[in-house]
């Protein structure tokens, strides 16, 4: 009865954890947390009644790494601490002043740069290691119980999850599951979860194992039907009438392989339908792994069968099969990568910028490699090393499991990891080598079958089941899947995937188990575990206190915010911090202080606690310096750098403040996205007269460009020069030249604007566009002999731009008196031009600027000036 009770608690958990975001939301970590604990204290109640139990691989290897994650969030002394991770003393020194002579924060320092982040992380954590190490380590009365439980569990949820995803996707409210207050993306299904990626890799991970109950099934199906058909043939039956009489009398069976199949559908067709690469690259892969072990189950007469169809390629069938899943799985990431560049569409980050992602965080790697940064810390411990091309966004996971496991846990947690994995492998290759021993045993149940009398057969869901071998290829595939998502995605740190991962990879073992030949396929095994079989329960009572201990701090911080205590959360710290000064104004701000002081103790390479810390200081060195700490921990960033320049500036320290400018402007080349030149900024003008002026001419940014200090300007002008220095030929040069030209002609500048937009021209496939501007620049510059030549220059590139003969002729050649010449290329442009509007338009502007020049006034131009500009349009 307990057995029961324990299976019901993992198919609850696992099929309803996602529900809550995937895993994320704190109400489901919450429960999830009470109930990974109590499985662990149900396994070892239940092995100690038992005697022992079974051997709990791996569980040994979870527990050490559950550990040592503890012991990185033990304070130490500054020596110990700089000898195991002098990256994070000297982090911890630059980001504390005076640690550890001064007194203001504590000299000793825990190993992770945020402890409680990495609490928080084991205990999404506990949730997979517990569904684990029950599954493995309880003394199952009947181990086929436990896959008569959960597989038909998983293939039913994953469709129902499926299902779930594609109604959320056609009639959804913009909201995950109706009611939840996180936004869907548009055209992608996401179901619980909130990103569709996620959602891709857990059906990824359940796909496979349905196709091969699937298959099974419709083995036994086949099985049944040619045995009636054998039947009917036998009393003289013919063999066309014979299946059709085994169809009909079998039309019951048929119900549960259609089921299976339709569940294989619909899960394919949401995972389908959330768009995800990466997530089709690794079903790929898994459907090849399931896809080449079922065909390699394939009984010797059917595999007689395919040789004499394939001939001597049928023995290559398998093989063939699963390289063609992985060449399928290689061209999405080659389409996947053609289709993308360095910049991502506003919804998931493209191929080009994971990869870039991963080649800067292998810095992470380097500088922690004894102990890593800390579970939970790869967002601080990755922004000192953010830089070109993904020096924006906030890259708080690495899209990259393991090189995140590698960069938070060090070589340490690699190799405990690694144990784990090599566990394993010991075990399911012992269980393999039993398996084949057990086979060649006279009265084995291979040799035996199923010899069951007619009315007493086992039902058919179940009777699949007992092909253990084709199950274990399903979840093969499923735990290829993941591990092959994991390579461009973080999906493992989704509590509702890992808890999926570590649920398969129990059942990998427990399905390898040797199974009693005395036992009835349909009876459950009364005998318990042997007592000297449960030598590694000492690893289980270990992994549920270090589980234990972990989920202590998580609980005692919310305590402590019930109560209105100091939380330990650095986060929850600065929320409160806001929140009283905006309550209380700046009557508060002494003990905002003291709870962002309490943050930065906590987490010293937390870059808000930094900001939060300068905004509470207000404006003075002592801000300035907070800020310069926080520019310190992410260099990249071009709102610190502006908030920095305008704290100098306001206290007059305007070539300091001038520094940071350039520098900003320089990281960060967009005029729109700096602050200080936002309309809301002090910095804008304000009379009516520039209020009218935008009105008129439209470009607000021009209007804010002109009212700039000239120190202020000019440390723009320098870091936009120095981005466009640095800048290849493209969309991101384009937009620096623009903004730079912008800036010029708000200066009034319009020789220098002209100068830069020829010579940008002259590298440009663009150039017709840089000439025009160039053109009406020097016309607006009073410089008539440049603006012909750039205007000549742009129409030989675009003779069809009305626009350009217009200004032409009357802004170059009406403007010196050469009426004649602007005829001329008034007549050209209705010639050659597309749009005719500005030619008539230019052709009425003659006339009246004709008319009122009068005789005295018009000069006579050298007639080989009028045959050269002729020849020139023609």
């Amino acid at each position: 009865m307990r057995d029961r009770r324990v299976l019901a608690s993992l198919q609850v958990l696992v099929l309803l954890l996602p529900l809550f975001l995937g895993g994320r939301h704190a109400v489901g970590v919450t429960i999830g947390l009470v109930a990974a604990i109590a499985l662990l204290a149900a396994t070892l109640r239940a092995r100690a009644e038992a005697g022992g139990g079974p051997a709990a691989t791996g569980v040994a290897a979870l527990a050490a790494f559950v550990g040592f994650a503890l012991a990185t969030t033990v304070p130490l002394p500054p020596a110990l601490f700089a000898l195991l991770s002098p990256a994070a003393a000297r982090l911890t020194a630059a980001m504390l002043p005076g640690w550890p002579a001064a007194g203001s924060f504590s000299a000793w320092r825990p190993l992770a740069l945020d402890p409680y982040a990495t609490w928080m992380e084991l205990s999404r954590l506990a949730l997979g290691c517990a569904a684990f190490a029950t599954l493995v380590g309880y003394p199952w009365r009947d181990e086929d119980a436990v896959l008569a439980r959960l597989v038909p569990t998983l293939v039913v949820g994953g469709s129902a999850m499926g299902a779930l995803g594609l109604v959320a996707q056609a009639a959804g409210n913009g909201r995950v599951l109706w009611i939840s207050d996180v936004a869907t993306i548009d055209g992608r299904a996401s179901g619980p979860f909130v990103n569709p990626n996620h959602f891709a890799a857990w059906l990824g991970m359940i796909i496979p194992l349905a196709l091969a109950y699937a298959v099974t099934l419709v083995r036994r199906l086949r099985r049944r039907l040619a045995a009636a058909a054998h039947a009917g043939r036998g009393m003289g039956v013919r063999r066309e009438r014979a299946w059709i009489a085994a169809l009909i009398a079998n039309q019951q069976a048929l119900v549960l392989p259609l089921a299976a199949a339709t569940a294989v559908v619909v899960m394919l067709v949401a995972h389908r339908a959330t768009d995800s690469r990466g997530g089709l690259v690794a079903v790929l892969v898994g459907l090849g792994v399931t896809a080449c072990g079922l065909l390699l189950r394939v009984r010797p007469g059917s595999r007689a069968a395919l040789l004499g169809r394939f001939g001597r390629f049928g023995r290559l069938l398998p093989a063939a099969l699963g390289l063609g899943f992985l060449a399928a799985s290689a061209a999405t990431v080659v389409f996947w990568a053609a289709s993308t560049d360095l910049a991502d569409d506003g919804v998931d980050a493209s191929l080009a910028s994971r990869l870039a992602v991963a080649a800067e965080g292998r810095a992470v790697v380097r500088d922690f490699a004894l102990v890593g940064s800390g579970l939970g810390s790869w967002l601080h411990a990755f922004r000192p090393y953010q830089a070109p091309p993904v020096e924006g966004g906030i890259w708080d996971h690495a899209h990259d499991d393991y090189l995140e496991l590698a960069a938070e846990t060090g070589l340490v947690g690699v190799a405990l990891t690694l144990a784990f994995v090599g566990a394993l492998a010991s075990t399911l290759a012992a269980q393999r080598r039993q398996r084949r021993q057990a086979a060649l045993e006279p009265g084995s149940r291979g040799a035996q079958g199923d010899q069951r009398p007619p009315g007493f057969e086992i039902a058919e869901w179940r009777g699949a089941l007992r092909d253990r071998t084709s199950l274990r290829w399903g979840i093969a595939g499923g735990i290829a899947a993941i591990l092959v998502h994991s390579l461009v995605d973080f999906g493992l740190h989704l509590p509702g995937n890992f808890l999926l991962l570590m649920t398969l990879t129990g059942l990998l073992v427990v399905s390898g188990r040797s199974r009693p030949a005395t036992a009835a396929d349909d009876d459950p095994l009364p005998l318990p575990a042997p007592a000297g079989s449960g030598r590694r329960t000492e690893a289980i009572a270990a992994l549920l206190a270090a589980l234990a201990v972990a989920a202590c701090f998580p609980t005692l911080n919310a305590a402590r915010i019930v109560l209105g205590a100091a939380p330990l959360a650095p986060a929850a710290c600065l929320e409160r911090a806001d929140l009283l000064v905006a309550e209380n104004g700046d009557a508060a701000r002494p003990r905002a202080l003291a709870l962002v002081h309490r943050a930065l103790d906590w987490s010293p390479a937390d870059r808000a606690a930094h900001e939060a810390a300068a905004a509470a200081l207000g404006d003075g060195p002592e801000s300035e310096a907070a800020l310069a700490r926080a520019i310190e921990l992410s260099p990249w960033a071009p709102e610190l750098r502006d908030a920095l320049a305008l704290q100098l500036w306001r206290r007059d320290q305007r070539a300091q403040a001038a520094v940071e400018l350039e520098e900003s402007m320089f990281r960060f080349p967009y005029l729109v996205s700096h602050a200080y030149l936002s309309p809301d900024s002090d910095l804008v003008p304000q009379s009516a007269a520039d209020v009218l002026r935008v009105l008129a001419d439209g470009d607000t940014v021009a209007v804010r460009l002109t009212g700039l200090d000239p120190i202020m300007a000019g440390a723009i002008e320098r870091g936009l020069a120095r981005a466009l220095a640095d800048t290849p030929d493209g969309a991101r040069r384009a937009g620096i030249v623009d903004d730079l030209t912008t800036l010029l002609e708000a200066r009034r500048r319009f020789g220098d604007a002209t100068t830069r937009l020829r010579a940008e021209a002259s590298r440009s496939e663009d150039a017709q566009a840089y000439l025009a501007r160039a053109a009406r620049d020097a016309i607006r510059a009073h410089d008539l002999q440049t603006a012909e030549e750039t205007m000549l220059a742009a129409l030989t590139r675009t003779p069809e731009d009305g626009q350009l003969y217009r200004d032409l002729a009357l802004d170059v050649y009406a403007a010196r008196g050469d009426f004649a010449s602007a005829d001329t290329v008034l007549q050209a442009g209705e010639r050659n031009a597309v749009d005719l509007l500005p030619i008539h338009h230019g052709v009425g502007e003659l006339v009246v600027r004709r008319e009122t020049m009068s005789d005295d006034e018009l000069p006579l131009p050298p007639a080989s000036v009028t045959a050269e500009a002729e020849a020139d349009v023609e």
